[in-house]
């Protein structure tokens, strides 16, 4: 019998009528879960690093309503916080003055600041694999990409071997 849940067992959690996590179902049955996925929504990242310092008699008095308005207001500050960090990148592509041909992807971008972060500098492929937590052969499609988008020619081979952004 294995220690993990299986396939089986999920199911039959989910077409349970008991309002319980999935952790508490294994938990029930002796079991544990193979791994712990990353979400991308903010309510269960929100509630994920809150750390509940109550009781669960506390928790269970409070009003389902203040919940959702603290769940709301922390939303709220990690949105800002996403956004003021994308109004930094957008002044410093200002300041920069690069113009694209298209919008760049969330890997081109991560290669651009890097090689941003390293102007006048060669920057190697294994550097770059190291950022974009990547084998290194898989870099060199992103700086070919790059190259496409960007107007001026501004990334350059380096004698050397590696790239070079070159800005004034």
């Amino acid at each position: 019998m294995s220690e993990y849940l299986s396939k089986e067992e999920i199911k039959q959690w989910r077409s349970s009528l008991e309002k319980i996590t999935l952790e508490e179902f294994a938990k029930r049955l002796g079991k544990t879960l193979k791994e712990e996925k990353q979400t991308r929504d903010i309510v269960d990242i929100v509630l994920k690093n809150e750390k509940i310092s109550a009781s669960v008699s506390e928790i269970k008095k409070e009003k389902p309503k203040d919940k959702i308005l603290k769940v709301a207001s922390k939303s709220v500050e990690m949105q800002k916080e996403v956004m003021d960090k994308k109004e930094n990148k957008k002044e410093a592509f200002a300041n920069l003055q690069i113009s694209f041909k298209k919008s760049l992807t969330q890997r081109e971008q991560m290669v651009l600041d890097h090689f941003i972060k390293n102007k006048n500098q060669i920057v190697y492929a294994k550097d770059l694999a190291s950022v974009l937590e990547l084998p290194t052969d898989y870099v060199y499609k992103y700086i070919k990409n790059l190259r496409t988008k960007i107007n001026e020619d501004i990334l350059q081979n380096a004698t050397k071997g590696g790239y070079k952004l070159n800005i004034d």
